[in-house]
C-alpha cells in the first residue's frame, strides 16, 4: 500500500473534519488524565519498563538508544462499541534514525516486552503505529497505519504494506500534542488525525469495515526507541475512553434525604433562586475548566505559580456561592458544616498549594539537572541506564553533602581548638599593649612636665 503527498497541501475542508460519535459517555476509570498520579500510583494503570510517569506526561521512551517502556490498563474493556481519543508528542532531532516510533493497543494480552515497538510480537487484537521515521522505506516523513493479528503473525518488515490502512503526517515535532481517535463501531474502525489544533479539527487517516474486535481485551501504549543515532521522546499527554451508544440510566442521583421525603410521600423541590445559584457554580468551574485546558494544551504549559493562583482564585469565588447554597440545604435537613469552616478549609488549602508550588520550582531545577546530564551522556555516544545514571547522581549529591557536613564540623572543631590554645598568647599580648600604653603615657606626661619647668625661667 502506498500513501501519496500532494506536493502544495490544500487548507482543509471544513466538512472534510471527523466528528465524535454522536452518542458517547466517557469513563474516566479507563481514561489517563494529569495528574497521572494518586498516592505514587496511576489508578487503574500501571507502568512497564523504561516509562517514566511525569506531571504533564507519560514518557514511554525516552531519548535515549535502546530503551522501551508501555503503560497498560490493568482491567480489560467491556464496551462493545467504543471511541478513545489520545495526545501524545514524538520530539527529536533524528531524521531516519529518530525511530522507532509509538503504539496505540487493544490486545487481549497485556503488558508483554517485545521488539514490535516495545511489545510482544504475534498479539492478538489491534495495533496503531505512529511510525516516526518510517525506516522500511526510507523516509523522512512519519507515517501512520494500523495492523491486526490474530496471534499467529510475526510483524512484517514492511509494515505499512501489510496493514489495514494508513496516512502519512508531519505529526513530528509539533508544537502543540497531536491528537488521534480511534473509533470501533459496528465492526468498523476508523482513525482520524490532527497534528496543530489540539483535537478540534481531525482529519481522517482510514477506515476499514469487518474488524472483529471483541470485549474483554486491553488498552496500551508502547513506545520504542532507535538502536542507533538521535533517539526521540516518546511522550504521552492524554487517553480517554467513551462509551459508544450507552444504555440508559436506570435512575436519577436523588439530592441529601430526598429519599427518605419521598417514602414518606413529600416532594424535595429547588426553587428557581436555588436553581440559578447553582448554574452560576457550574458556570464557573466550567470557565475555569476551560481557562486551564487551554493554557496547559498550548504551546507554554502552566508553571506552578500559575496553577496555585487560578486555584485560589477559583475557591475564593466558589465560596461565596457555597454560602448561600449551605443555607439552603440546611433548609432540606442535609447536614453540612458552617460555611465559615469550608472558607478557613480552603484558606489552607491555598497555603499549602503555595508552598507545593515553590517546591515544585526546587524539584524542576533538580530534574533539569539530571535530564541534561542524560542528555549529554547521550550526545557523547554513550548508552548509560536511566535508572543507573540517576541512582549515581543521587549518590553524588548526598556524598556532597555528607561532605559538606563533615567540613563544617571539622571547622567548627579547629576554631574550638584554636581558640582556647590561644588564650594564653591572646592575654599576654593584651598585657603588653597596656604596658605599651602606660609607657607611652608616663613618657608624654614627663616631656610636659620638662616644658613647664623650662619656661619658668624664662
Amino acid at each position: 500500500m502506498a500513501w501519496g503527498r500532494e506536493a502544495t497541501p490544500k487548507a482543509p475542508n471544513p466538512d472534510d473534519f471527523v466528528l465524535p460519535a454522536e452518542k458517547r459517555r466517557y469513563d474516566y476509570r479507563q481514561s489517563l488524565k494529569k495528574p497521572f498520579t494518586y498516592n505514587n500510583e496511576v489508578p487503574f494503570w500501571k507502568a512497564h519498563g523504561n516509562a517514566y510517569v511525569a506531571i504533564e506526561f507519560i514518557r514511554l521512551a525516552p531519548s535515549v538508544p535502546r530503551l522501551r517502556g508501555s503503560v497498560w490498563r490493568l482491567t480489560a474493556n467491556e464496551y462493545k462499541d467504543w471511541e478513545v481519543e489520545f495526545a501524545f508528542k514524538a520530539i527529536g532531532q533524528g531524521g531516519l534514525g529518530g525511530g522507532r516510533g509509538l503504539a496505540f493497543w487493544y490486545t487481549e494480552e497485556r503488558a508483554v516486552d517485545g521488539p514490535v515497538f516495545g511489545n510482544m510480537d504475534k498479539w492478538k487484537g489491534l495495533g496503531v503505529f505512529m511510525d516516526s521515521a518510517d525506516p522500511a522505506n526510507q523516509r523522512t516523513h512519519p507515517v501512520v497505519y494500523g495492523i491486526t493479528n490474530d496471534g499467529s503473525k510475526e510483524f512484517p518488515s514492511n509494515p505499512p504494506a501489510n496493514s489495514i490502512g494508513g496516512c502519512l503526517r508531519d505529526y513530528k515535532n509539533s508544537p502543540v500534542p497531536v491528537v488521534i481517535r480511534v473509533s470501533y463501531i459496528d465492526k468498523t474502525l476508523k482513525v482520524s488525525i490532527d497534528t496543530l489544533n489540539k483535537g478540534k479539527k481531525l482529519i481522517s487517516c482510514f477506515e476499514q469495515k469487518d474488524i472483529d474486535l471483541p470485549t474483554g481485551y486491553h488498552f496500551g501504549f508502547s513506545a520504542l526507541s532507535s538502536e542507533t543515532g538521535m533517539p526521540d521522546d516518546h511522550d504521552l499527554y492524554s487517553f480517554e475512553v467513551f462509551e459508544v451508544n450507552p444504555p440508559p440510566k436506570k435512575g436519577k442521583n436523588l439530592r441529601p434525604h430526598e429519599a427518605e421525603m419521598i417514602k414518606k410521600g413529600q416532594e424535595a423541590k429547588v426553587d428557581e433562586e436555588d436553581r440559578a445559584t447553582f448554574e452560576e457554580v457550574q458556570k464557573i468551574v466550567a470557565e475555569q475548566e476551560e481557562k486551564l485546558k487551554e493554557w496547559v494544551d498550548g504551546p507554554s504549559t502552566l508553571s506552578a505559580a500559575q496553577l496555585a493562583a487560578t486555584v485560589g482564585d477559583t475557591q475564593h469565588r466558589i465560596v461565596e456561592s457555597l454560602n448561600i447554597i449551605h443555607k439552603k440545604l440546611e433548609s432540606l435537613g442535609a447536614p453540612v458544616q458552617p460555611a465559615e469552616t469550608t472558607a478557613r478549609s480552603l484558606e489552607e488549602i491555598y497555603q499549602k498549594i503555595n508552598t507545593m508550588a515553590a517546591s515544585l520550582h526546587a524539584m524542576e531545577g533538580v530534574v533539569e539537572g539530571l535530564v541534561g546530564h542524560i542528555k549529554t551522556q547521550s550526545v557523547q555516544g554513550n548508552s548509560p541506564d536511566v535508572n543507573k545514571v540517576l541512582r549515581e547522581e543521587l549518590k553524588n549529591l548526598n556524598n556532597k553533602m555528607d561532605h559538606m557536613d563533615m567540613r563544617q564540623s571539622t571547622q567548627h572543631r579547629m576554631t574550638q581548638d584554636t581558640l582556647s590554645k590561644s588564650r594564653s598568647w591572646v592575654t599576654y599580648v593584651v598585657f603588653l599593649i597596656l604596658l605599651q600604653a602606660a609607657a607611652v603615657s608616663a613618657y608624654s606626661w614627663y616631656k610636659k612636665r620638662i616644658e613647664m619647668s623650662d619656661k619658668k625661667f624664662i
